[in-house]
C-alpha cells in the first residue's frame, strides 16, 4: 500500500500542475517529475500547449485583420449610400459614381467572405464534395477564358503550354487553386508582359507552373507571401481587387491534395510559382 501511495503522490502533483498552468508559468519541467513515463507526459503537455497557444494567435490575428478588410467596403458603402440619401443636390453624373462605387465595393465584400469561408473550410479539413475525376485541362482554360478581357485590356502574351490531365479530387478545391494562380499572374504582370502556363503529369505526379513578367518578389517576402491577408504591396492589391487571401487558399488547396507549391522570384526568372500534385491525391 505504500509504494503505491509514493507512485500515486508524484502522478497528483503533476496532475495539479497541469490543471494550474497560467500566463506566468504556463510549461512543466519535465526534471520535476520522477519517473521517466511522467517526464514524456510533461514534455507532450507541453507541446499541446505551445501549439495551442499558437492556434489561438493565429486564430486572434486571422479574426483581426478580416476585421479590418471587411470594415473598408463596408464604410465605403455607407459613405456613399449616405451621400445619396442625404438632402443634398447631386447631378445624374455623381449619382451615377456613386451607385457604381456601391457596386465594386460590394462585390469587392462578396469575393472577401468567400474567400474567408474558402479559408475557413481548407483549414478545418472540409473538402465539401466528393473527390470525382477533374479535368484540369478544361479548368486552366476555362480560368483563361474568364481573363481574356484583362488580358486583351493590359496587351499581355499568352503561352500556355498543357497537356490533357485528369485527377481524382475535389473540383472545387482544384478550381480555387489554379483560378488564384491564374488571376495573381495576370494581375501582377507589367503591361504588354508575358504569362507562361505550362501542365504536364506522368504516373506519379502532375506537375503545374505559371510564370509572369512581373516585379520581382524580394526574398525577404518571398516566404510570406502564402500567408493570410499578407500583401507586398498593399495599395496595388486592393486596386486590382485582391482580397489578400488568394495564395494563401492556393497553398491549402495544394496541401489538401498532398501536394506542394513553391515560389521562385528574381530579374531573371519574374515570378514562378510550381505547383506538384501526387497521383494518388
Amino acid at each position: 500500500m505504500k509504494k503505491l501511495y509514493i507512485r500515486a503522490k508524484p502522478v497528483a502533483k503533476l496532475r495539479d500542475d497541469m490543471m494550474n498552468r497560467g500566463l506566468v508559468r504556463p510549461y512543466l519541467d519535465p526534471d520535476d517529475y520522477p519517473y521517466k513515463e511522467l517526464k514524456q507526459i510533461a514534455r507532450k503537455f507541453n507541446e499541446l500547449t505551445i501549439e495551442s497557444r499558437e492556434t489561438t494567435l493565429l486564430r486572434r490575428d486571422f479574426f483581426a485583420n478580416a476585421s479590418h478588410e471587411l470594415k473598408t467596403p463596408v464604410t465605403a458603402i455607407k459613405g456613399s449610400a449616405e451621400l445619396l440619401c442625404a438632402d443634398i443636390p447631386l447631378g445624374e453624373d455623381q449619382q451615377k459614381e456613386l451607385l457604381q462605387r456601391i457596386g465594386i465595393e460590394a462585390e469587392r465584400l462578396n469575393s472577401l467572405i468567400n474567400d474567408i469561408l474558402m479559408i475557413n473550410r481548407l483549414e478545418n479539413g472540409d473538402t465539401a464534395g466528393e473527390k470525382e475525376e477533374v479535368n484540369i485541362t478544361k479548368i486552366i482554360r476555362s480560368c483563361v477564358d474568364e481573363l481574356k478581357t484583362q488580358i486583351d485590356k493590359n496587351q499581355l502574351r499568352l503561352d500556355v503550354s498543357i497537356e490533357t490531365v485528369t485527377l481524382c479530387a475535389n473540383q472545387k478545391n482544384v478550381y480555387e487553386m489554379f483560378s488564384n494562380l491564374i488571376v495573381n499572374a495576370v494581375n501582377y504582370t507589367r503591361q504588354n508582359g508575358r504569362v507562361e502556363i505550362h501542365l504536364s503529369s506522368n504516373s506519379d505526379e502532375v506537375l503545374f507552373s505559371i510564370r509572369n513578367d512581373g516585379e520581382p518578389i524580394p526574398p525577404g517576402h518571398q516566404a510570406r507571401m502564402f500567408e493570410r491577408f499578407y500583401r507586398l504591396d498593399s495599395g496595388r492589391s486592393k486596386a486590382v481587387g485582391g482580397t489578400g487571401l488568394g495564395l494563401s487558399i492556393v497553398k491549402h488547396a495544394v496541401e489538401s491534395l498532398g501536394g506542394t507549391v513553391r515560389l521562385d522570384s528574381d530579374e531573371r526568372i519574374g515570378v514562378m510559382f510550381t505547383v506538384t500534385i501526387p497521383r494518388s491525391a
